[in-house]
């Protein structure tokens, strides 16, 4: 054993010494690699440790002594309001409920479909009066209420569809809360529709009239729908503008969409445009509109206009908002009119912005962009001759209640249908015999007994398709179930869109040019 003892020890020092020379080799390597101003950096390694070696458990830092939770402070649960009264009205086709509260309070809708409805109130109400509760569920397939800590759950089962729940300041200056909602569904009379979208179904009607038959056009619409829209909408979204329907519509990618309110030769509509609740143009002559609250809830009805310049102690009546001024009238323009006011007649004209006179001119005065005009004729024109530039001036003006609260209007006239029965008032809206007596295209909007909006256009002018008088129109809508209803803008303006294409037959032989329209669109 002594040589191979010798070998070995021979074995091993020669491995040591190429070790050693390796590592060497390595070091100086690295030190020339380094720059000059560099050291070679030698790291220290640590054995591996043999598979069967224990591997030594890591001291652990020890851990923080446990403390206890130091509670937030907590906001105070809010005083629960109390529910004051309910007041139920029954306005056919619709039913609404005002609940009155005793305190102020926020509103959140988690649920609203179809016949369903659920509201949050915060915060909680204290309990109702059981009568009161008796009286709610009578009115719907059923009712019940919760309350946690923070909140009260109403929960609505209806016979029809809810509107949007509104939360407003009732007459007292407490808070109110407004659920409308329908009674019931019924049938329409025309079978075969074509659905559009939940809640919107196009018909094709030919019916009889004195003159021959006649094409009509019907959109069935449920106002209440959650996933629909119904608005006007102006040509190329400004006054004195003329545009075809169809590409309104696409603009907007409605599913549907008709012609509506009048409009002079320029594109200026005729008569009261309300648009998300800014008023684009006032009422004319009391003539009917049709209109659309905030719940959805359809409106008709023949508003009234009020406003009054004030200027130091002068106050002068306000005449209209983007109408035509004539004679002694004061007419407010504002941006969506047109560049201009058009005038040609001189008059006193103030250029305002915020308020303040920057300008005073004769007539067809630059409408500020963020601003507006005041136009004075005759006598109106004489009182407002001592204003000075940078004076300020106070404008008042508003569609009287309950239209100052309506989120769109459209005016058109004359007055078709009032709660079920012909009622058509042609001379009281100073519309001219062509119009009140003549047969031709048509469009109307009403309002059926079971809550539904019929947008309505009849082809005329034609071999294969009559017209209709007004008497003939209203006939055939209280055909339809009509409860409400409005003449529109007729003959060549007449047209409907349904989702890609005008589907009547416009009796120019194509689209007329028009200044606004009504489109359906989904949300």
């Amino acid at each position: 054993m002594g040589p191979v003892k010798d070998s070995l020890k021979l074995f091993m020092g020669l491995l040591l010494l190429g070790q050693l020379f390796l590592v060497g080799a390595a070091s100086k390597d690295q030190g020339k690699s380094s720059g000059p101003s560099e050291k070679a950096v030698v790291v220290a390694m640590s054995p591996i440790a043999s598979e069967t070696a224990p591997i030594e458990e890591k001291k652990r830092a020890p851990k923080p002594p446990m403390t206890a939770a130091v509670p937030s402070e907590e906001k105070p649960l809010r005083k629960p309001v109390t529910l004051l009264g309910v007041t139920h009205r029954a306005d056919e086709p619709y039913q609404a409920l005002d609940f009155d509260f005793s305190g102020s309070m926020s509103l959140q809708v988690p649920t609203r479909l179809g016949k369903l409805l659920r509201v949050r109130i915060s915060p909680p109400l204290t309990p109702i009066v059981p009568e009161t509760e008796r009286s709610i569920s009578a009115l719907f397939e059923s009712f019940r209420y919760f309350s946690a800590p923070t909140y009260t759950e109403l929960v609505f089962a209806g016979k029809g569809g809810f509107g949007d729940p509104i939360l407003a300041t009732g007459p007292v200056g407490l808070p109110r809360l407004t659920i409308l909602f329908r009674a019931g569904e019924g049938e329409f009379p025309l079978a075969g529709g074509e659905q559009l979208a939940p809640g919107v179904v196009y018909y094709t009607d030919r019916t009889a009239t004195k003159a021959g038959p006649a094409d009509a056009h019907i959109l069935r619409v449920d106002p209440l729908a959650k996933n629909l829209a119904v608005f006007p909408v102006l040509a190329n979204e400004g006054i004195c503008q003329k545009e075809i329907l169809s590409s309104m519509a696409k603009r907007y990618k409605a599913v549907a969409g008709i012609n509506a309110a009048y409009f002079t030769h320029n594109g200026d509509p005729i008569g009261t445009l309300i648009i998300d609740r800014r008023l684009i143009s006032s009422p004319l002559y009391a003539r009917s509109v049709f209109g659309l609250a905030r719940s959805g809830q359809p409106l008709f009805g023949n508003p009234d206009f009020s406003g009054t310049l004030r200027i130091g102690g002068l106050a002068v009546p306000i005449d209209a908002v983007n109408q035509p001024r004539n004679g002694d009238q004061l007419v407010v323009y504002t941006p969506e009119y047109a560049r201009s006011t058009l005038t040609d007649e001189a008059g006193v004209e103030l250029a305002l912005i915020k308020g303040r006179v920057i300008g005073i001119h004769k007539a067809d005065t630059l409408i500020p962009p963020d601003g507006v005009v005041v136009s004075a004729g005759g006598e109106k024109a004489r009182l407002l001759a001592g204003v000075r530039l940078a004076q300020m001036v106070n404008l008042d003006y508003q569609v009287l209640p309950p239209w100052s609260d309506v989120q769109h209007a459209v005016c058109g006239g004359p007055r078709l249908m009032t709660d079920g029965r012909i009622d058509i008032n042609g001379h009281a809206e100073k519309f001219d015999a062509s119009i009140r007596n003549g047969r031709h295209p048509r469009t109307a909007v009403a309002l059926t007994a079971t809550g539904d909006l019929l947008f309505i256009v009849v082809d005329g002018r034609s071999k294969r398709s009559a017209g209709m008088t007004l008497a003939e129109l209203a006939a055939y809508i209280k055909k339809l179930g009509g409860l409400r209803a409005i003449n529109l803008d007729g003959g060549g303006s007449s047209s409907m869109f349904i989702r890609d294409r005008i589907v009547n037959r416009p009796s120019d032989g194509k689209e007329r040019p028009i200044s606004n329209g009504i489109l359906v669109t989904t949300r």
